[in-house]
């Protein structure tokens, strides 16, 4: 399915149900995708390193540090280095587009925007409006006005609970769905709305960079952004590869759960979970999935929600927002989407121990 005919079909659907009410943290562990071939993300800054194996040339590895998160791209039959060229340059371009810390960025312009009106990018365009049907769609529970909350959260440097007073300030900031994209044109007449992709623009970009390495004449590979696993095809055996949910609560790093070992070809996984961005203040452990009534973490018997389907973009989103639901509602919402859809996206609840 093409992207314009995805954007197309969640924009539709969401059109049919308006009375339905991270960057998510990932931590998914790729198994047995080839002998020697599934090369963890390493290093830091935004330098690449590729690495080649095999006789044939394959796999083809890149690691580098964009989109604020480690990523490894993995080709593993067809195209060759020219197709990872073309993929890498692809990230690098939706990585300068959508990095608001980044002056220049699409969305760096917008939340310093000081007219109603920012002229904005294709790509920007289409996350931006999806995005917007998900805020609909979940009836807020995935927000990407809540910039002006998680601006206050800093989970790698100062790590503490922002003030009160400062976080209800930044609540009343918050005004769902108070700007529009039209052509290409962001639009609002409210000042204070700035826009936060950061829980569904991965899953965006994994599915570019798909694209890319598709048109490119790759027929096996890994997308891995942060954790976001986005599969293109099967491995070149032919068999599916074989993705795991790290248990966090584990000792050991590599731990996973024998339980929930996913077997997925030309298939996305994403989880949104509260162990990796977090910090522990008097006891409490805060994490970065914000509930968009509060402007606090979410606080649930979740440690993580893992959602697996065509669409990254869409994986992305919805394991946000269900888990912002919580198990029950989200469980029930993910029923009501994935009906006018005939689509099979499902849901892979981790709980905390009682």
């Amino acid at each position: 399915m093409g992207k314009e005919q995805k954007n197309s079909d969640i924009i539709n659907a969401g059109r049919g149900r308006r009375l339905i009410r991270s960057a998510a943290c990932l931590f998914l562990l790729i198994l047995a995708c080839m002998a020697g071939g599934c090369t963890a993300a390493g290093g830091s800054g935004t330098g690449t390193n590729t690495k080649t194996g095999g006789k044939d040339g394959y796999p083809i590895t890149r690691d580098s540090y964009l989109l604020d998160t480690f990523c490894t791209l993995t080709i593993y039959e067809g195209g060759g280095e020219a197709a990872m060229e073309a993929a890498y340059a692809r990230l690098q371009e939706l990585d300068a587009l959508l990095d608001y810390n980044k002056e220049g960025s699409d969305l760096y312009r917008i939340n310093h925007r000081e007219g109603e009106r920012v002229e904005i990018n294709p790509d920007t365009v289409r996350l931006l409006e999806l995005g917007r049907e998900f805020c609909d769609l979940t009836g807020g529970a995935l927000e990407p006005a809540i910039r002006p909350v998680t601006s206050l959260w800093d989970f790698k440097e100062v790590k503490k609970v922002p003030e009160r007073e400062k976080l209800e300030e930044a609540l009343e900031q918050v005004h769902s769905q108070a700007w529009e994209v039209t052509g290409t044109e962001f639009y609002s007449e409210d000042p204070a709305v700035r826009i936060d992709a950061g829980a569904f623009a991965k899953g965006f970009v994994a599915d570019e960079v798909k694209q890319a390495m598709m048109d490119a004449g790759v027929t096996s590979g890994l997308i891995n952004l942060g954790g976001n696993v986005l599969c293109l095809g099967a491995k070149p055996d032919g068999s599916p590869f074989v993705i795991a949910m790290k248990d966090p609560s584990a000792d050991n790093a590599m731990h996973y759960r024998e339980d929930e070992l996913l077997e997925l070809e030309d298939i996305s996984a994403v989880t949104a979970g509260i162990y990796e961005r977090c910090f522990e203040e008097n006891g409490v452990l805060y994490h970065h999935i914000m509930d968009p009534q509060t402007g606090y973490p979410v606080q649930n018997n979740l440690v993580s929600v893992t959602v697996t389907g065509r669409s990254s973009a869409i994986c992305d989103a919805l394991c946000t927002a269900i888990f912002v639901m919580g198990e029950e509602k989200g469980t029930a919402f993910l029923k009501e989407f994935n009906e006018p859809l005939e689509s099979e996206y499902k849901a892979y609840f981790l709980r905390k121990q009682e």
